[in-house]
């Protein structure tokens, strides 16, 4: 599992990420198709704020080992200024093996423009 800190995001712009998955020992990309991966951005209470799954088309694969999330500006304009958890879980294919891929802190600054 990674410890991830994201760099500030604003709530005035579109956030897109673009992440990968290698295998730490030897480098080797991790193969994720088929499998179903959940990034969430929380409260401080643990209160779901944004979601991006393979199901809601928030989150797709661009590669075997690569996958993108994409929150547009008026889902960012959701979140006020401030620090939040986050959390990326990958499950296999057929449900068996869930892992935590990463947490960390998001922080959210004011864009300013309305």
């Amino acid at each position: 599992m990674y410890d991830i800190t994201f760099r500030p995001q604003s709530n005035r712009e579109d956030w897109v990420y673009i992440g990968e998955l290698v295998d730490a020992t030897d480098d080797t990309p991790i193969d994720i198709t088929g499998c179903t991966m959940v990034f969430q951005v929380n409260d401080r209470q643990g209160w779901a704020l944004l979601t991006a799954t393979n199901a809601n088309g928030k989150l797709t694969y661009i590669d075997i080992n690569k996958f993108r999330w994409e929150f547009d500006q008026s889902e960012m304009r959701s979140l006020a200024p401030g620090t939040y958890n986050t959390g990326l879980t990958l499950t296999s294919e057929d449900g068996n093996e869930a892992r935590q891929i990463s947490v960390g802190p998001l922080p959210v600054v004011d864009g300013v423009v309305p």
